[in-house]
């Protein structure tokens, strides 16, 4: 039988909860400690379930903080060298845990890019940038935004192609 907290109290019935990988069992004051033990038995599938989930969200989230740091580390320098080999400027740069947009320009010049997007090949990666740098210039998706993304990275289309065919599976 693993440690457990157990809280005694005026309740009426048995109750457990596994908050932050701990085991907790709240019990009325006249419940015996043989009568705990055998709730936990009966619920010791349910215990090891939530247990896995707890570990695996802790896992999942030291990856997503990895991740973001790669992002702030990688993102905003390469921002700067392709603003500034197309002679663009910007406000501000933020990595954002979105899941639905790659990135986004504001008309303050804010430029905002998922931290998914480290996931990526570098290429797709500059396709992103190259975009949301384009919308600088154009505030919308005319044939003179894409003929400007065009100008900047030629081959674009195949990056796009990659980030439709393949973005689905960076989104957890």
């Amino acid at each position: 039988m693993q440690n457990y907290k157990l809280i005694k109290s005026f309740r009426k019935t048995l109750a457990l909860q596994v908050k932050n990988g701990e085991i907790i069992v709240k019990s009325p004051f006249f419940v015996t400690k043989k009568t705990i033990h055998n709730f936990l038995e009966k619920h010791q599938n349910w215990i090891v379930k939530k247990l896995q989930n707890t570990r695996k969200s802790i896992i999942d989230s030291d990856k997503i903080e990895f991740y973001k740091e790669k992002a702030r580390k990688y993102i905003p320098g390469r921002v700067a060298e392709l603003a500034e080999k197309n002679g663009l400027t910007y406000n501000v740069i933020k990595i954002t845990s979105a899941r639905t947009r790659w990135g986004s320009c504001t008309s303050k010049k804010n430029l905002n890019f998922s931290f998914r997007l480290i996931l990526a090949p570098k290429e797709v990666i500059d396709y992103v940038i190259i975009h949301e740098l384009s919308h600088l210039i154009h505030m919308n998706h005319s044939r003179r935004f894409w003929t400007q993304v065009a100008e900047m990275m030629p081959d674009y289309k195949v990056h796009e192609k990659w980030l439709k065919e393949n973005g689905d599976f960076f989104v957890y």
